[in-house]
Protein backbone atom coordinates (compact mmCIF):
# COMPACT_ATOMS: atom_id res chain seq x y z
CA UNK A 1 0.00 0.00 0.00
CA UNK A 2 1.51 3.35 -0.61
CA UNK A 3 4.43 1.53 -2.39
CA UNK A 4 6.48 2.10 0.70
CA UNK A 5 9.41 0.10 0.44
CA UNK A 6 12.84 -0.17 3.03
CA UNK A 7 16.12 0.11 2.06
CA UNK A 8 16.58 -3.26 3.39
CA UNK A 9 14.02 -4.59 0.43
CA UNK A 10 16.06 -2.02 -2.29
CA UNK A 11 19.33 -3.66 -1.24
CA UNK A 12 18.06 -7.53 -1.17
CA UNK A 13 17.18 -6.98 -4.78
CA UNK A 14 21.22 -5.36 -5.79
CA UNK A 15 19.34 -1.77 -5.55
CA UNK A 16 22.44 -0.11 -4.04
CA UNK A 17 22.78 3.19 -2.02
CA UNK A 18 24.23 5.27 -4.68
CA UNK A 19 20.71 4.09 -6.83
CA UNK A 20 18.67 5.27 -4.00
CA UNK A 21 20.30 8.48 -3.20
CA UNK A 22 19.60 9.53 -7.13
CA UNK A 23 16.25 8.36 -6.91
CA UNK A 24 15.18 10.65 -3.92
CA UNK A 25 13.44 13.62 -5.58
CA UNK A 26 12.62 11.17 -8.92
CA UNK A 27 10.80 8.49 -8.03
CA UNK A 28 11.47 8.09 -4.36
CA UNK A 29 9.72 9.99 -1.45
CA UNK A 30 12.01 9.92 1.22
CA UNK A 31 10.20 9.14 4.71
CA UNK A 32 12.07 8.40 7.63
CA UNK A 33 16.00 6.74 7.88
CA UNK A 34 15.53 3.63 5.74
CA UNK A 35 11.68 4.00 4.39
CA UNK A 36 10.86 5.42 0.72
CA UNK A 37 7.71 5.33 -1.02
CA UNK A 38 7.74 5.16 -4.53
CA UNK A 39 5.57 8.04 -6.43
CA UNK A 40 6.67 7.71 -9.87
CA UNK A 41 6.75 4.73 -12.61
CA UNK A 42 9.85 5.82 -13.27
CA UNK A 43 11.53 5.67 -16.58
CA UNK A 44 14.93 5.79 -16.07
CA UNK A 45 16.52 2.65 -16.78
CA UNK A 46 19.00 3.14 -13.75
CA UNK A 47 15.66 3.30 -11.37
CA UNK A 48 14.38 0.09 -13.07
CA UNK A 49 14.70 -2.16 -9.99
CA UNK A 50 12.88 0.10 -8.27
CA UNK A 51 9.98 0.49 -10.59
CA UNK A 52 9.41 -2.95 -9.56
CA UNK A 53 8.62 -2.82 -6.35
CA UNK A 54 5.34 -0.73 -7.90
CA UNK A 55 2.22 -2.56 -6.17
CA UNK A 56 -0.57 0.60 -5.76
CA UNK A 57 -0.76 2.61 -9.05
CA UNK A 58 -3.90 4.06 -7.56
CA UNK A 59 -1.18 5.81 -5.07
CA UNK A 60 0.66 7.11 -8.00
CA UNK A 61 -2.14 8.38 -10.26
CA UNK A 62 -3.78 10.14 -7.42
CA UNK A 63 -0.28 11.97 -6.46
CA UNK A 64 -0.25 13.07 -10.61
CA UNK A 65 -3.84 14.42 -9.62
CA UNK A 66 -3.15 16.49 -7.41
CA UNK A 67 0.74 17.51 -9.11
CA UNK A 68 0.29 20.96 -11.14
CA UNK A 69 1.38 19.52 -14.38
CA UNK A 70 2.95 22.68 -15.55
CA UNK A 71 4.84 23.89 -12.56
CA UNK A 72 5.30 20.84 -10.55
CA UNK A 73 4.02 22.38 -7.32
CA UNK A 74 2.23 19.65 -4.79
CA UNK A 75 -1.26 20.60 -3.83
CA UNK A 76 -1.60 20.91 0.09
CA UNK A 77 -3.48 17.90 0.12
CA UNK A 78 -0.84 15.82 -1.33
CA UNK A 79 1.42 17.29 1.33
CA UNK A 80 -0.77 16.79 4.14
CA UNK A 81 -0.90 12.95 2.88
CA UNK A 82 2.64 12.58 2.78
CA UNK A 83 2.56 13.63 6.34
CA UNK A 84 0.12 11.07 7.01
CA UNK A 85 2.58 8.36 5.47
CA UNK A 86 5.59 9.28 7.36
CA UNK A 87 3.89 8.88 10.48
CA UNK A 88 2.17 5.95 9.71
CA UNK A 89 5.50 4.38 8.18
CA UNK A 90 8.00 5.27 10.94
CA UNK A 91 9.17 1.63 11.78
CA UNK A 92 10.72 2.14 15.35
CA UNK A 93 8.39 3.48 17.76
CA UNK A 94 8.55 1.92 21.03
CA UNK A 95 6.05 0.62 23.08
CA UNK A 96 5.51 3.82 25.43
CA UNK A 97 5.67 5.87 22.47
CA UNK A 98 2.60 8.11 21.65
CA UNK A 99 2.54 9.96 18.63
CA UNK A 100 0.97 13.90 19.26
CA UNK A 101 1.04 17.26 18.62
CA UNK A 102 0.81 17.91 14.83
CA UNK A 103 2.05 14.53 13.51
CA UNK A 104 -1.39 13.19 15.57
CA UNK A 105 -3.03 16.47 13.61
CA UNK A 106 -1.94 15.04 10.28
CA UNK A 107 -3.34 11.17 11.28
CA UNK A 108 -6.77 13.05 12.44
CA UNK A 109 -7.13 14.97 9.04
CA UNK A 110 -6.80 18.54 10.90
CA UNK A 111 -6.51 21.49 8.38
CA UNK A 112 -3.61 22.70 9.21
CA UNK A 113 -1.93 26.11 7.97
CA UNK A 114 2.07 25.79 7.27
CA UNK A 115 2.68 23.27 9.69
CA UNK A 116 6.31 21.61 10.36
CA UNK A 117 7.09 18.89 8.33
CA UNK A 118 9.37 16.39 7.83
CA UNK A 119 9.84 15.46 11.42
CA UNK A 120 7.15 12.85 13.79
CA UNK A 121 6.50 14.24 17.14
CA UNK A 122 6.57 11.00 19.59
CA UNK A 123 5.98 11.86 23.53
CA UNK A 124 7.42 9.29 25.75
CA UNK A 125 7.34 8.98 29.61
CA UNK A 126 10.99 9.59 29.90
CA UNK A 127 13.01 9.74 26.73
CA UNK A 128 13.49 12.88 24.99
CA UNK A 129 15.68 12.76 21.55
CA UNK A 130 15.99 14.78 18.39
CA UNK A 131 16.97 13.35 15.16
CA UNK A 132 16.39 14.39 11.36
CA UNK A 133 13.79 12.16 11.32
CA UNK A 134 11.87 12.35 14.97
CA UNK A 135 11.12 14.96 17.78
CA UNK A 136 10.79 12.56 21.07
CA UNK A 137 9.31 14.47 24.38
CA UNK A 138 9.47 13.71 27.46
CA UNK A 139 6.18 13.80 28.46
CA UNK A 140 3.37 11.38 30.24
CA UNK A 141 -0.07 11.18 27.93
CA UNK A 142 -3.08 9.51 30.16
CA UNK A 143 -4.49 6.56 28.74
CA UNK A 144 -7.33 8.00 28.38
CA UNK A 145 -6.59 10.50 25.85
CA UNK A 146 -4.49 7.97 23.45
CA UNK A 147 -6.18 6.09 20.74
CA UNK A 148 -4.82 3.21 18.77
CA UNK A 149 -4.97 3.15 14.70
CA UNK A 150 -3.39 0.03 13.59
CA UNK A 151 0.18 -0.11 15.17
CA UNK A 152 0.00 3.70 15.96
CA UNK A 153 -0.47 4.96 19.82
CA UNK A 154 -1.77 8.46 19.25
CA UNK A 155 -3.57 11.21 21.27
CA UNK A 156 -7.25 11.58 20.74
CA UNK A 157 -8.52 14.49 18.15
CA UNK A 158 -9.92 15.86 21.25
CA UNK A 159 -6.59 16.09 22.95
CA UNK A 160 -4.76 16.50 19.97
CA UNK A 161 -6.25 19.67 19.57
CA UNK A 162 -5.52 20.81 22.70
CA UNK A 163 -1.80 20.10 22.62
CA UNK A 164 -1.82 22.36 18.89
CA UNK A 165 -2.40 24.99 20.79
CA UNK A 166 1.05 25.02 22.73
CA UNK A 167 3.00 23.60 19.39
CA UNK A 168 1.51 25.98 16.97
CA UNK A 169 -0.91 29.24 18.44
CA UNK A 170 -4.13 29.65 19.51
CA UNK A 171 -5.23 30.17 15.97
CA UNK A 172 -4.30 26.68 14.78
CA UNK A 173 -5.55 24.72 18.03
CA UNK A 174 -9.21 27.18 17.91
CA UNK A 175 -9.44 25.63 14.16
CA UNK A 176 -8.90 21.75 15.38
CA UNK A 177 -11.10 22.19 18.61
CA UNK A 178 -13.43 23.29 15.97
CA UNK A 179 -13.03 20.37 13.47
CA UNK A 180 -13.47 18.05 16.61
CA UNK A 181 -16.89 19.32 17.84
CA UNK A 182 -18.56 19.55 14.19
CA UNK A 183 -17.25 15.75 13.62
CA UNK A 184 -18.93 15.21 17.43
CA UNK A 185 -22.10 16.73 16.57
CA UNK A 186 -22.70 15.09 13.07
CA UNK A 187 -21.03 12.57 13.38
CA UNK A 188 -17.96 12.35 10.82
CA UNK A 189 -17.03 15.27 8.15
CA UNK A 190 -19.85 13.46 5.63
CA UNK A 191 -22.30 14.30 8.20
CA UNK A 192 -21.33 17.70 8.52
CA UNK A 193 -21.34 17.92 5.54
CA UNK A 194 -25.13 16.84 4.89
CA UNK A 195 -25.95 19.25 7.33
CA UNK A 196 -24.64 22.20 5.89
CA UNK A 197 -26.72 21.21 2.38
CA UNK A 198 -29.77 20.31 3.72
CA UNK A 199 -29.97 22.56 6.53
CA UNK A 200 -28.42 22.26 10.02
CA UNK A 201 -31.07 20.50 12.81
CA UNK A 202 -32.88 23.13 15.23
CA UNK A 203 -31.29 21.35 18.06
CA UNK A 204 -27.56 21.64 16.77
CA UNK A 205 -26.53 24.21 19.53
CA UNK A 206 -27.66 22.14 22.48
CA UNK A 207 -26.09 19.17 20.65
CA UNK A 208 -23.00 20.88 20.52
CA UNK A 209 -23.02 22.20 24.60
CA UNK A 210 -23.98 18.50 25.99
CA UNK A 211 -20.64 17.18 23.74
CA UNK A 212 -18.70 19.71 24.81
CA UNK A 213 -19.41 19.10 28.58
CA UNK A 214 -19.33 15.36 27.55
CA UNK A 215 -16.75 14.79 25.66
CA UNK A 216 -14.27 18.18 25.99
CA UNK A 217 -14.01 18.97 29.09
CA UNK A 218 -13.07 15.49 30.61
CA UNK A 219 -9.61 15.98 28.03
CA UNK A 220 -9.63 19.67 29.38
CA UNK A 221 -9.31 19.03 33.35
CA UNK A 222 -6.26 16.51 32.49
CA UNK A 223 -4.18 18.89 30.79
CA UNK A 224 -1.19 19.50 33.13
CA UNK A 225 -0.66 23.20 32.13
CA UNK A 226 -2.61 25.05 30.00
CA UNK A 227 -6.19 24.65 30.89
CA UNK A 228 -7.01 28.41 31.68
CA UNK A 229 -6.06 29.68 27.64
CA UNK A 230 -7.78 26.01 26.62
CA UNK A 231 -10.86 27.08 28.72
CA UNK A 232 -10.70 30.08 26.95
CA UNK A 233 -10.69 29.53 23.89
CA UNK A 234 -13.10 26.32 24.04
CA UNK A 235 -15.91 28.63 25.18
CA UNK A 236 -16.12 30.53 21.93
CA UNK A 237 -16.15 27.55 19.89
CA UNK A 238 -18.99 26.33 17.78
CA UNK A 239 -19.87 23.49 15.51
CA UNK A 240 -20.47 25.54 12.36
CA UNK A 241 -17.77 26.75 10.83
CA UNK A 242 -17.80 24.69 7.32
CA UNK A 243 -14.01 25.51 6.69
CA UNK A 244 -10.90 26.30 8.31
CA UNK A 245 -11.04 29.98 6.89
CA UNK A 246 -14.48 30.44 8.88
CA UNK A 247 -12.88 28.96 12.14
CA UNK A 248 -10.05 31.33 11.76
CA UNK A 249 -12.36 34.30 11.10
CA UNK A 250 -14.28 33.36 14.48
CA UNK A 251 -11.46 33.15 16.30
CA UNK A 252 -10.44 36.56 15.49
CA UNK A 253 -13.74 37.80 16.55
CA UNK A 254 -12.74 36.38 19.71
CA UNK A 255 -9.91 38.49 19.81
CA UNK A 256 -11.50 41.50 18.57
CA UNK A 257 -13.97 41.14 20.99
CA UNK A 258 -16.65 41.67 18.89
CA UNK A 259 -19.98 40.41 19.73
CA UNK A 260 -23.57 40.17 17.91
CA UNK A 261 -22.52 37.36 14.88
CA UNK A 262 -24.58 34.63 14.47
CA UNK A 263 -23.61 31.74 11.65
CA UNK A 264 -24.71 29.41 9.10
CA UNK A 265 -27.79 32.04 9.35
CA UNK A 266 -30.82 31.91 6.55
CA UNK A 267 -32.20 35.59 4.97
CA UNK A 268 -35.39 36.02 3.63
CA UNK A 269 -36.91 37.85 1.62
CA UNK A 270 -40.78 38.38 2.69
CA UNK A 271 -42.01 35.10 2.85
CA UNK A 272 -39.51 33.50 0.68
CA UNK A 273 -36.11 32.03 1.38
CA UNK A 274 -32.95 33.94 -0.47
CA UNK A 275 -29.98 32.62 0.96
CA UNK A 276 -28.08 31.08 3.63
CA UNK A 277 -25.04 33.62 4.63
CA UNK A 278 -21.27 32.61 6.73
CA UNK A 279 -22.01 35.44 9.46
CA UNK A 280 -24.61 37.62 9.99
CA UNK A 281 -24.76 40.65 12.60
CA UNK A 282 -28.14 41.13 12.71
CA UNK A 283 -28.55 44.44 14.94
CA UNK A 284 -26.27 45.96 12.25
CA UNK A 285 -27.74 44.40 9.49
CA UNK A 286 -24.20 43.24 8.62
CA UNK A 287 -22.93 40.01 6.36
CA UNK A 288 -19.51 38.74 6.19
CA UNK A 289 -18.82 36.15 3.48
CA UNK A 290 -15.32 34.49 4.31
CA UNK A 291 -13.39 32.95 1.70
CA UNK A 292 -15.75 31.04 -0.65
CA UNK A 293 -14.29 31.62 -4.39
CA UNK A 294 -12.88 27.85 -4.29
CA UNK A 295 -16.22 26.63 -4.81
CA UNK A 296 -16.76 28.81 -7.58
CA UNK A 297 -14.29 26.72 -9.31
CA UNK A 298 -15.62 23.63 -8.38
CA UNK A 299 -19.51 24.92 -9.46
CA UNK A 300 -19.39 27.24 -12.51
CA UNK A 301 -20.72 29.89 -13.80
CA UNK A 302 -24.57 29.37 -12.72
CA UNK A 303 -23.42 29.38 -8.97
CA UNK A 304 -21.71 32.46 -9.97
CA UNK A 305 -24.42 34.24 -11.35
CA UNK A 306 -27.17 32.74 -8.83
CA UNK A 307 -24.25 34.44 -6.08
CA UNK A 308 -24.35 37.88 -7.85
CA UNK A 309 -28.54 38.02 -7.90
CA UNK A 310 -28.52 37.52 -4.08
CA UNK A 311 -25.60 39.40 -3.70
CA UNK A 312 -27.41 42.47 -5.08
CA UNK A 313 -30.64 41.33 -3.57
CA UNK A 314 -29.27 41.52 0.10
CA UNK A 315 -27.80 45.03 -0.86
CA UNK A 316 -31.12 45.98 -1.93
CA UNK A 317 -32.73 44.42 1.50
CA UNK A 318 -29.99 47.17 3.06
CA UNK A 319 -27.32 45.12 4.19
CA UNK A 320 -23.93 45.48 4.68
CA UNK A 321 -21.57 42.88 2.67
CA UNK A 322 -18.04 42.26 3.91
CA UNK A 323 -15.98 39.80 1.72
CA UNK A 324 -12.76 38.36 3.36
CA UNK A 325 -10.27 36.49 1.52
CA UNK A 326 -7.93 33.41 2.97
CA UNK A 327 -5.04 35.86 3.40
CA UNK A 328 -7.21 38.71 5.27
CA UNK A 329 -8.80 35.91 7.24
CA UNK A 330 -5.84 34.75 8.65
CA UNK A 331 -3.51 38.29 9.34
CA UNK A 332 -6.00 39.43 12.18
CA UNK A 333 -4.59 42.82 11.48
CA UNK A 334 -5.68 42.61 7.80
CA UNK A 335 -8.85 41.55 9.02
CA UNK A 336 -9.29 43.91 11.35
CA UNK A 337 -8.68 46.77 9.33
CA UNK A 338 -11.00 45.52 6.39
CA UNK A 339 -13.92 44.62 8.63
CA UNK A 340 -14.09 48.15 10.74
CA UNK A 341 -12.82 49.66 7.22
CA UNK A 342 -16.08 48.74 5.25
CA UNK A 343 -18.37 48.35 8.36
CA UNK A 344 -17.18 50.98 11.25
CA UNK A 345 -20.27 51.08 12.92
CA UNK A 346 -19.29 47.31 14.24
CA UNK A 347 -17.19 49.52 16.90
CA UNK A 348 -20.58 49.70 19.20
CA UNK A 349 -20.61 46.39 19.35
CA UNK A 350 -17.34 45.45 20.92
CA UNK A 351 -17.41 44.27 24.78
CA UNK A 352 -15.16 45.97 27.29
CA UNK A 353 -11.79 44.83 28.31
CA UNK A 354 -11.48 42.61 30.72
CA UNK A 355 -8.93 43.41 33.16
CA UNK A 356 -5.92 41.08 34.58
CA UNK A 357 -2.81 40.89 36.00
CA UNK A 358 -0.90 40.59 33.16
CA UNK A 359 0.43 43.80 31.33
Amino acid sequence: MYNVVRTSELRARGVQSRCIRDAIGCCLLALTQGMYSIVVRCSNPRHSAIAEFVTDEAWIKRIAELTDQQSGLLRFELLDMFEKLRVASYPHYGVDDVIWRVSAGFIHDFQLFRPPRGKVFIAHPTRRHSSADVVRTSKSVPEADVVRIGKMSLTSPIRTAFDLIGQLGEPEGFAALETCLRRSVFGSDAGADEAARFGYPPDTQALAERRIAEDFMPVLLRLSKGQSRAQRLLSAVGPLSESYAESRFKYNLAQLRLTGFRQQTRIWDGRAFLTRVDFLHRESRTIVLVDGFSKYADNGVRLVRKEVRQYNRLLELGYRIVRLNFNEVINLEECATKLFGQAPHLRAFIAPRQRSGVR
